[in-house]
């Protein structure tokens, strides 16, 4: 079902480039889909009064052509009128393009929610194109959100029809809809994406979570393909007891699995409102991962950021200048910009990138991901991004001597790590080494960004490797990372269908 914003404000470029994308989705219907148009302003217009087979297409596109742009702005009556005319029985996709606010009918936000949450049944994905600034991201995310789908925010300068024909090309043809997994026996939380997503031919699925323990289970994908029920049942899956021998492949999954969090939380902010608990996650997993945007940039903006007291101190200042500060507009171009860096922390994938430049400072030149690890440039001194220096003792290494090189055979993972420079202090397997040239101190600074006292200097203990062993967990042990990918599994399906 697609759903267009015809009002004054998209009069001119946005509604020829709009009517060029609806006209592209008609062109590229499969045999066997039925559809509508529906365009709205002040009132309503349909091109038919029912969904109708994709042989219709023709004339649908004739019809669309002939749409001109005037009126005001009747969303909530847009979005009803598209709802009845879902099918029950079989995945609906609604395709919904605005660029402005409510201004006609029901105006007012929750409002409208509400009426599409009581009239939408459960099949139907919705998908929101908000054209420029001029939109509400709180309404378009929350319907997306609700209905299984995403938003797109086209901004000024970009063409509309592109972004729309891009998108269809992926979703149009579903494989498998109302995916769940199963994960047996083993105790799995903080997966995202949840919901899944559908399944479409040529697209794949990255799904990440955290685990307890370890051992073998099979996992079991759920889900519908047309109107029938279908498992599919991975036999005998294993899960590591100790990621840290897992190799060099599996290092980059701490760290999505942390942006993707990160992403779900802030949207969670977003939509919802601050709590205190939700900031201090935030806070602690974009130190932690050294994850550094716009919103999450304590690791260039605070002079020292590491250790749990520094970041519960963070992390109550935050949260009092969030409760402080006068909630955000929903609209226009800082919201805007917020929403779309949300969403795609919340659907990172491997390649993934940060912030390159945050408040004046070059990202690159302070912050180093190392594998599995997160390195943080404090006063010359490359730190590992766990190392709490109130609470953590140190093993001292003298940089280039024979007990430095012996911990590189030792610890193959421990080469990129110390080839940061010669100042560097690392946790591996529970103990923390501190390495500097001979007669050199390793400090970390004694006074952090809020003026609390952090902890005395790291000082080098010549001619031992001891270990002292601290309460700490290694780099790429949560005791369990997920990350499981379904990458042609549409393929297989279409030949099951």
């Amino acid at each position: 079902i697609l759903v267009l914003d015809k009002s004054g404000s998209m009069d001119g470029e946005k509604f020829y480039q709009a009517q060029e994308a609806l006209k592209y989705i008609l062109g590229n219907l499969n045999s066997e889909d039925r559809f509508n148009v529906i365009s709205f302003s002040t009132g309503i217009s349909m091109f038919d009064n029912e969904l109708v087979p994709a042989s219709k297409a023709e004339n649908a596109i004739k019809w669309v052509d002939q749409l001109w742009s005037n009126g005001g702005t009747d969303i909530n009556r847009a979005l009803l009128e598209a709802s009845y005319m879902a099918d029950d029985e079989r995945p609906t996709y609604l395709i919904f393009l605005t660029d402005g606010l409510p201004t006609e009918g029901v105006t007012d936000i929750d409002s409208i929610l509400n009426n599409f949450a009581q009239s939408a049944s459960s099949n139907i994905r919705l998908f929101a194109f908000g054209v420029g600034y001029d939109v509400d991201t709180y309404l378009l995310d929350t319907l997306t959100k609700e209905n299984r789908g995403a938003s797109t925010y086209v901004l000024p300068g970009e063409d509309i029809s592109e972004v729309i024909s891009g998108f269809y090309e992926k979703i149009s043809t579903p494989v498998m809809t109302d995916l769940e997994l199963d994960f047996g026996d083993m105790t799995v939380y903080d997966v995202y994406p949840n919901p899944l997503p559908d399944l479409f031919v040529g697209s794949q699925i990255i799904v990440t979570g955290r685990y307890k323990d370890g051992g073998e289970s099979d996992v079991t994908l759920r889900g519908r393909i047309g109107e029938d029920g279908q498992n599919i049942v991975f036999k005998d899956q294993a899960f590591s007891e100790d990621s840290r021998e897992d190799g060099k492949h599996l290092e980059t999954i701490p760290r999505l699995w942390a942006t993707r969090k990160i992403g779900f939380l802030l949207n969670q902010i977003r939509l919802e409102g601050v709590d205190e608990e939700t900031v201090a996650q935030i806070v602690k997993l974009s130190i932690r991962f050294g994850i550094v945007t716009p919103y999450t940039s304590y690791l260039v903006t605070e002079d020292m950021a590491l250790g749990e007291s520094a970041q519960n101190d963070i992390a109550e200042d935050e949260f009092r200048m969030l409760q402080s500060t006068p909630a955000a507009p929903t609209s226009g171009e800082d919201a805007v910009q917020k929403a779309i860096g949300g969403a795609d922390m919340a659907d990172a994938d491997t390649n993934y990138e940060m912030a390159e430049d945050v408040e004046g400072v070059n990202v690159a030149e302070v912050v180093k991901n190392i594998g599995s690890r997160t390195f943080v440039l404090v006063d010359g001194v490359w730190v590992d991004s766990r190392f709490d220096p109130k609470t953590m003792q140190v093993v001292g290494i003298e940089f280039l001597s024979a007990e430095y090189f012996q911990l590189i055979a030792e610890q193959s993972d421990m080469g990129a790590a110390l080839a940061l420079g010669k100042n560097v202090i690392v946790i591996s397997n529970g103990t923390v080494y501190s390495i500097a040239p001979s007669g050199e101190e390793n400090t970390t600074g004694d006074v952090g960004g809020n003026g609390d006292y952090l902890g005395d200097d790291v000082v080098i203990e010549e001619g031992t490797i001891e270990k002292a062993i601290s309460n700490v967990s290694d780099a790429s042990c949560f005791n369990g990372l997920i990350a499981m990918i379904f990458p042609a599994l549409g393929l297989i399906l279409k030949q099951r269908i």
